[in-house]
């Protein structure tokens, strides 16, 4: 082919040589540096996670979650198609579980506040610090549970419930 250059060798087996006197084409592909992405949850540069600093930073979001809970809902009194009322019932519950989960953590975390208080003062009368285990923690958590359950009245339910609960997990064991 007359307008394909040719590719000299210096010899048979050689591989072909291509001339220095070609132009370079305009458009090049240029390389750069390999950028690397940083997840700011695992790298130090972006400092420790301090759960009480956040929340009071973001404390907004929990007022904006319950003012578009409450749109939802009014929302949910107009909607006539099952579909859609099937995905904003969703939604609701769905915010209902995390806002309670919420709760329980925020209460676990009072808890916990509350145990370090006791062990800074004993400290401070001179006797020795008695730090809370888990196990303690979670029976005083029980404690309060069943105390706020049997102000609204609602043991028995709620006994029920968790008895219908290990029903369920013994069958699922046999």
């Amino acid at each position: 082919h007359p307008d394909q250059p040719q590719f000299k060798r210096s010899n048979k087996r050689a591989p072909r040589e291509m001339s220095s006197k070609r132009k370079v084409s305009v458009i090049r592909e240029v390389t750069t540096g390999k950028r690397t992405t940083r997840d700011p949850r695992f790298d130090d540069l972006s400092g420790t996670f301090d759960e009480n600093r956040f929340q009071d930073s973001y404390g907004f979001i929990k007022e904006m979650r319950s003012e578009e809970k409450s749109q939802l809902q009014a929302e949910l009194k107009k909607c006539k198609d099952p579909k859609k009322r099937d995905q904003l019932i969703m939604l609701i519950n769905k915010m209902n579980t995390s806002e309670r989960s919420q709760q329980v953590k925020t209460e676990r975390q009072k808890l916990k506040v509350q145990s370090r208080k006791k062990a800074m003062d004993n400290v401070k009368q001179g006797k020795n610090p008695y730090f809370v285990k888990k196990s303690e923690l979670r029976k005083s958590e029980l404690k309060n549970k069943f105390e706020k359950l049997k102000k609204e009245g609602k043991v028995d339910k709620y006994l029920a419930k968790r008895r219908k609960q290990n029903l369920q997990k013994d069958k699922k064991t046999l």
